[in-house]
């Protein structure tokens, strides 16, 4: 694999992760969320591993090209890229650093049909095993599954044919994430 196969790889996860940070960022805010506010927290640190990476990579793919003045536009979608993050981060920290939300968040979130949050799979849960495909989240519960997290390794946007797997971390949007953290196998409040 050449310098520019990996940095297009790097640049598509950037652009992936960039959109789940913001989305995550609003919701830890919305939903007065610790957890997700980490989870942004973590995202933000492999946003700058990527940058250091595809910086490293122009610079070593610079040495091959005839106008290496080409790369800086890749060099500079990168930099774009962690702004956004670091943007995401800073929206998120203001509940990590424990400050009250104005009353405008609030009613922003009455407003908003949909929740995004994390549901991890549990050993016994009817998820595992199965795909995307299988399950039918979004027609049977009205849930889209917006990424997944398998240990320290994330799956942004997966597809029909992505597997569910004991143990993932779901990042979920929808408008009863109750009824996945039931599939999952994990407790919901206000049950018996």
């Amino acid at each position: 694999m050449d310098e520019f196969d990996e940095i297009r790889g790097c640049l598509v996860e950037m652009k992936d992760l960039s959109a789940l940070m913001i989305d995550l960022a609003f919701s830890s805010v919305m939903y007065n969320s610790d957890e997700i506010a980490e989870e942004v927290y973590l995202l933000e640190e492999r946003m700058d591993d990527l940058t250091l990476e595809v910086k490293k990579l122009a610079l070593r793919a610079a040495k091959k090209e005839e106008d290496p003045e080409r790369l800086l536009s890749i060099m500079d979608t990168a930099d774009i890229n962690e702004r956004i993050s670091d943007a995401a981060y800073g929206i998120a920290d203001i509940i990590l650093r424990d400050i009250e939300p104005h009353p405008i968040i609030r009613e922003i979130m009455e407003d908003t049909e949909e929740e995004l949050g994390r549901v991890t799979v549990h050993k016994g849960s009817v998820l595992h095993g199965k795909t995307l495909k299988q399950l039918k989240l979004p027609s049977k519960i009205g849930t889209r599954i917006l990424a997944i997290k398998r240990g320290n390794r994330y799956i942004y946007n997966p597809g029909k044919d992505d597997e569910i797997r004991e143990g993932d971390v779901l990042m979920a949007v929808g408008s009863d994430l109750d009824k996945l953290r039931k599939l999952a196998g994990e407790e919901v409040e206000g049950e018996d």
